[in-house]
């Protein structure tokens, strides 16, 4: 199935799509959080600061915030609405102390080399204009030895169903990134619905 245009603008700057967004999301986006702490807490990981790249309305960090309470999480974003959903979320669960989001480009990210220590980013490769160099940034602000958490829709037979599906990348494009991109070795797998790379 050939690749197609969102059907959507990526940084969803509509606030009403931003809202059906975060409501028709959550379960997913809370559902990462659990898996990346999950792994996160197996391999030994207690406390640090953590980046999630593209963090949306915010559930993946809180549920982040909420299982490492010594860790400070920062989100970012270029969606407005997304953010204001983001920061209600954060003051709601009594984060605010530890948990921030921030307007900025995942392509640029503002911040120092080298300056956390776990870097996640869900559902975002599909939806920029440059994932390389999104890719690239994400390499500079991880420290070495740094945990890493990348994962995407995937393009398959299921886009006759679910439009942004067929706006997703393949298995090989998605490959084909990760080996222009300075991103350290990971491991990709690959399930009918995502594909997930981990370093």
């Amino acid at each position: 199935m050939k690749r197609t245009p969102l059907t959507h603008n990526g940084v969803f700057s509509d606030e009403n799509f931003a809202e059906k967004y975060a409501r028709g999301h959550t379960n997913m986006a809370e559902k990462f959080g659990r898996e990346y702490a999950g792994k996160l807490s197996a391999r030994g990981f207690q406390k640090g600061r953590m980046l999630d790249v593209g963090c949306g309305f915010g559930a993946t960090g809180i549920v982040l915030a909420e299982s490492f309470a010594e860790s400070e999480v920062v989100g970012i974003d270029l969606s407005a609405p997304l953010l204001r959903l983001a920061q209600a979320r954060a003051q709601e669960a009594n984060l605010t102390k530890r948990l921030t989001f921030e307007m900025a480009d995942v392509q640029q990210i503002p911040y120092e080399d080298d300056s956390f220590d776990v870097v996640i980013n869900a559902n975002m490769v599909h939806l920029v204009k440059d994932p390389i160099s999104m890719l690239d940034e994400i390499e500079r602000v991880l420290v070495p030895g740094g945990y890493l958490f990348i994962a995407d829709l995937r393009r398959s037979w299921l886009g006759l169903f679910e439009k942004e599906i067929r706006s997703a990348l393949t298995l090989s494009e998605a490959r084909e990134l990760f080996r222009q991109s300075q991103l350290r070795q990971g491991a990709l797998s690959w399930g009918l619905l995502w594909w997930r790379f981990e370093a």
